[in-house]
């Protein structure tokens, strides 16, 4: 009874009802659209995370200025080498698994068609710890790497854009030296990451070749050092106390030269986690904002009605109606005012979500608890803003309303 009497009143003045509502609906509007953006942010660098490897550790090769390559030259720091990955191996606890890996400089061709992806030294364990899995053949050996076998493993989108020329068997040229193709690895999920730390690469477009054989290459027989070591932990519970283990060893065998950087994949989520916790909290309060101006918006109105209905709340107290009559029916309005607001701005909430990641390319996720969120935030602000006006008109005296103009 007091919805459909509430919805009577509020039609009699459509245009004032709607711009009452235009309030509430934009800043339901913004709470969706920021939440979207920030848990699409949260999933984006969650996934950039997971692509590392949640149980892994990597030491990175750092590209040095002039002056600090010759301070480091003067330290007798070369850069990642193979004796930091024995030291590693005899001194790292709870190591499952290590890889090296070196970027390598050179040209691919195959018949009369040329492609450029990434070259990749590997050690065998690479595999294991990035777990991809072949769709043809097999992927590197030790055996290939002890006797330098002149092989390669292609990514999947590599062996695609050779055609018939990028399966096992054929033959691939890097830099006129001739590598036998053994095996294609199956696609794999790979994302760009955002920033330096959260950087992978995409295995898709790389070609492997066995560690060591890359230095028979014109341009790397003087470029010994290591663009990564990849240690792979048996648990992740080990990580934060394995990755203070790791500092302190590149440390002493660098001699303090920082030419490296280590990166670990649990220590950034927990990073992203309260850098996204701040974020979340401070797009919420400007859309709370927006909120709270809405309601102030619905309060105005509410007390202009108030006063513009005096004789008519003091008909309905002198035929019966108490105070908890006249303050319920103002409050449904308020609400109901509210609830239409924050209905259109769901809906709009989510078209402009969808839009934000369609048009500007940022991933977007709207979610359950945004949707119940901003609906609640929406009640609370329409129970606040009605609540005085209901009020003031449920106190009003029926002899004054009825002798009101």
């Amino acid at each position: 009874m007091n919805i459909q009497q509430g919805i009577r009143s509020l039609m009699l003045h459509r245009l004032r009802t709607f711009l009452s509502m235009l309030g509430v609906l934009f800043g339901v509007m913004a709470v969706i659209a920021m939440l979207s953006i920030g848990e699409g942010a949260k999933r984006e660098t969650l996934s950039q995370i997971e692509q590392l490897g949640m149980n892994t550790i990597t030491v990175r090769q750092n590209e040095l200025a002039e002056d600090q390559r010759a301070k480091a030259l003067e330290q007798k720091s070369r850069g990642l080498s193979k004796n930091d990955i024995e030291i590693l191996k005899e001194h790292v606890p709870h190591l499952n698994a290590l890889a090296a890996l070196k970027v390598v400089e050179g040209f691919i061709s195959a018949t009369s068609k040329d492609v450029s992806p990434e070259i990749l030294a590997v050690s065998p364990s690479y595999k294991e710890i990035k777990g991809f899995g072949l769709a043809e053949g097999r992927f590197l050996s030790a055996l290939d790497v002890e006797r330098k076998n002149q092989v390669c493993v292609l990514g999947s989108d590599v062996s695609k854009s050779l055609g018939k020329n990028g399966h096992i068997s054929q033959m691939l040229r890097i830099d006129n030296i001739q590598f036998q193709i053994v095996g294609v690895l199956k696609n794999k999920h790979w994302k760009q990451g955002k920033s330096a730390a959260l950087t992978t690469r995409n295995l898709n477009k790389s070609v492997f070749i066995p560690l060591g054989i890359e230095m028979g290459l014109p341009r790397m027989a003087k470029k010994e050092a290591l663009s990564e070591i990849i240690l792979q932990m048996d648990h992740s519970d080990h990580l934060s106390k394995t990755g203070q283990v790791v500092k302190r060893i590149m440390e002493k065998t660098h001699a303090g030269v920082e030419d490296y950087q280590i990166v670990i994949p649990e220590e950034l989520l927990n990073q992203a986690y309260r850098t996204q916790y701040t974020f979340n909290f401070v797009l919420g309060s400007i859309a709370a904002v927006s909120l709270l101006v809405g309601g102030i918006g619905i309060m105005n109105i509410m007390l202009a009605t108030v006063s513009e209905r005096t004789r008519e709340i003091g008909i309905r107290r002198a035929v019966g109606a108490n105070k908890r009559h006249i303050a319920v029916q103002f409050l449904t309005e308020a609400m109901l005012l509210t609830l239409g607001g924050a209905l259109l701005g769901i809906l709009l909430g989510i078209i402009f979500s969808y839009s934000i990641s369609y048009f500007a390319g940022w991933t977007t996720v709207v979610t359950q608890w945004s949707l119940l969120l901003s609906l609640g935030m929406s009640m609370l602000v329409g129970i606040a803003s009605g609540f005085y006006p209901a009020v003031k008109a449920a106190s009003m005296h029926p002899i004054t309303a009825l002798r009101h103009d």
